[in-house]
């Protein structure tokens, strides 16, 4: 894929940002948001965002022990407009907020671990709304680049059930992080991250109905044969994991650019998930340094190199949680310009390496590809 984006900080000298993105290629997707404009100033903001996509995400299977190459490819399309009201007071250090997603989104094909399609399925829009309740507690130094204190974010995703074949849970997220200066001006940080999915109504227990329903139609699409068998065993892993949420619920997932990073984004998922990692943060410069290079200005204030090490599990049951886990680490290097952190890590896994340049510091709860 190829494609481009632009974003405007502080605009009008206030705090309000915009930024927009457009690509197109194997997948397509186009976004645009509004960040912290104050509805009230210093004390009520509100972000607002658009986002649509065609994409065949990797579905991994569920569970710690999945096989990395037992995978399947559904095709989705989808459109959501999300916003979020907060209130904050003392500098941001307390924050409490309301989220809402609205979209649509319907699956256009699934593809089996070689790329063969299969079409015969349901393409009808399936449309709905999510709600969160979360906030935080930053009694850290800095907002943006804290070398001492603690930070608790909380999240709260409301069950908002518009299909009766799927189940109704909340999902609650928990992440703490604590800062401890090191030397004259590094830090060292601790996180420990807990999500968990609270099923309140069950939904379709019985594959023959779910596959009557949701499935792909293998027999009526394909004589029997190889193309039948294939058919037929991606219908299983989609069916099986419907199952699975729908008796569980699903937490957050781990991988990505977050949590054990050298694992794909949303590698391991199950009814609950837990993490916890540590990171030294080198701190080479400590200065505020104006720069303008022509499409960006503002003040550089520091160059950082990180080394960090993660570990993660996920699990139905909450005994499972200490049994088995993943581990990731590497090296990082980051840029903190203007109040906005720009970082690079390279991280190894079991399952190889993995490379990132992303925005914001790792193991935010609010970050574009972790938010549900």
């Amino acid at each position: 894929a190829a494609g481009f984006g632009a974003s405007v900080l502080n605009m009008a000298d206030g705090d309000t940002d915009f930024t927009g993105y457009y690509v197109r290629g194997d997948f397509k997707a186009t976004g645009a948001a509004m960040l912290d404009y104050h509805v009230v100033p210093n004390r009520v903001l509100f972000d607002a965002g658009y986002n649509d996509y065609e994409v065949a995400a990797t579905q991994y299977n569920r569970g710690i022990d999945s096989d990395p190459d037992d995978v399947i490819f559904p095709k989705v399309e989808g459109r959501y407009l999300i916003s979020q009201m907060t209130l904050t007071f003392d500098q941001r250090r307390y924050e409490l907020f309301a989220r809402m997603i609205h979209g649509q989104n319907r699956l256009l094909e699934v593809l089996d671990k070689d790329g063969q399609a299969f079409s015969g399925i349901d393409k009808d829009w399936d449309a709905g709304n999510s709600y969160s309740l979360g906030g935080s507690l930053d009694l850290t130094d800095d907002r943006v680049d804290p070398r001492s204190g603690v930070r608790l974010e909380f999240n709260s995703r409301i069950p908002n059930g518009h299909n009766e074949d799927r189940s109704d849970y909340f999902v609650n997220d928990f992440n703490l992080t604590t800062y401890t200066p090191m030397r004259s001006q590094d830090t060292l940080a601790f996180n420990l991250f807990y999500s968990r999915a609270h099923v309140i109504r069950s939904g379709e227990s019985d594959y023959n109905i779910l596959q009557q329903r949701y499935g792909l139609d293998c027999v009526a699409k394909y004589p029997a044969g190889p193309d039948r068998v294939a058919c037929q065993s991606t219908e299983s892993k989609l069916l099986d994991n419907t199952l699975a949420n729908n008796k569980y619920g699903t937490a957050s997932p781990l991988g990505g650019t977050q949590r054990l990073r050298s694992f794909d984004n949303g590698r391991f998922y199950a009814g609950q998930a837990l993490s916890y990692g540590v990171e030294y943060r080198w701190n080479l410069t400590d200065e505020r340094t104006p720069f303008d290079f022509y499409i960006a200005k503002g003040i550089r204030t520091g160059v950082q190199l990180a080394a960090f090490w993660e570990r993660g599990v996920v699990a139905d049951e909450f005994s499972q949680l200490f049994k088995d886990g993943r581990e990731s680490y590497g090296i990082g290097a980051r840029l903190i310009l203007s109040g906005v952190i720009i970082r690079f890590d390279l991280a190894q896994g079991p399952e190889g390496a993995q490379s990132q340049l992303f925005i914001t510091y790792p193991w935010s709860m609010f970050s574009v590809d972790s938010a549900g």
